[in-house]
């Protein structure tokens, strides 16, 4: 039985270019869900949040199906479809790939039966399944097993870096290939194709990431991600060699003059504290006592650390 599409008088109908249908056999249902979606609305803009409210996904979700669009060359920018001309007597023309520093890999549809192949007959590759299982804890799918190979041997992603971001990506509890392969590929494209420059990159990352849930519990954030507007602020604070400790100070004074978590609030006194040079909770609280420690204050110094408690610091 053969089937064909309705065409109904005065029904809506959108172009899908050639380079998407010939994606049709790699994509996921969730990627197809977000491209079919993103071609109805023709040229018009579309973000990761408007997907993520008329699919029912989070905004993260949302945005990485949107970026693997990209990556292949149909979407472009922020999410909005390549502006194309449709002659109705032409095929749709070809729409470029973003500029990228690497070359794009080729897209290679591959069979089981090639995939053991290459496990049976390359050594390295047989060792990156083993490591993988290992790191990730499952076992693989077909299209698992597909992109481990395809990111070697067509990508062009040398074995002992895959496994490195194996283990970056296992240690911050994302398993899945999908998000294994926008890692790799984002490795390559950024010119890390050594085990050197890989495990110097996750040094970075654990770092930072290491710092940020320094920084949560300084703040008593508990149970959810930092923004990232959040971790802009924390990311400075790194920078300027801020102390925990001198941010958990701020994160007090911060609750005691508004009764709730600011950022905008802790960066200014840290700012200010780091500007006049204090380093510690101690010098921070003592900016506004009386110089001389000797001579007796004419107020009651309870009195005086409730004031100093509430004063704002900000100059």
């Amino acid at each position: 039985m053969a089937y064909r599409v309705v065409v109904k008088c005065g029904g809506g109908a959108f172009f899908v270019p050639n380079e998407a249908a010939e994606n049709l056999k790699l994509c996921t249902a969730a990627q197809l869900r977000v491209l079919l979606l993103t071609l109805s609305r023709g040229f018009a803009e579309i973000t990761p949040e408007a997907v993520s409210a008329e699919l029912g996904i989070s905004s993260d979700d949302a945005k990485d199906l949107l970026d693997y669009w990209v990556a292949r060359g149909i979407l472009e920018g922020d999410g909005v479809v390549s502006a194309v001309s449709l002659p109705a007597s032409s095929p749709a023309p070809e729409i470029s790939a973003p500029k990228a520093a690497a070359p794009k890999p080729p897209e290679t549809k591959l069979q089981m039966s090639e995939v053991l192949r290459f496990k049976e007959e390359d050594p390295a590759i047989a060792h990156v399944f083993s490591e993988a299982e290992r790191l990730l804890g499952k076992t693989f799918t077909s299209s698992d097993s597909e992109t481990i190979v395809w990111l070697i041997n067509y990508a062009g992603i040398a074995p002992e870096v895959l496994i490195t971001v194996i283990a970056y990506c296992a240690s911050i509890e994302k398993r899945n290939f999908f998000f294994i392969r926008k890692v790799a590929l984002d490795w390559l494209e950024n010119g890390i194709d050594t085990i050197e420059a890989a495990e110097e990159r996750m040094r970075v990352l654990e770092e930072a990431r290491s710092w940020e849930g320094e920084v949560k519990r300084c703040l008593e954030i508990y149970g959810r991600n930092l923004v990232t507007k959040e971790k802009e602020y924390c990311e400075s604070w790194r920078l300027y060699g801020i102390s925990p400790e001198l941010i958990h100070f701020a994160y007090e004074k911060c609750i005691e003059k508004t009764a709730k978590l600011s950022f905008p609030y802790i960066n200014k006194l840290l700012i200010s504290w780091h500007q006049k040079g204090f380093k510690t909770p101690a010098e921070a609280a003592a900016e506004n006592k009386p110089k001389d420690e000797n001579k007796k204050p004419s107020f009651d110094l309870d009195e005086l650390e409730r004031r100093m408690m509430l004063e704002d610091s900000v100059i």
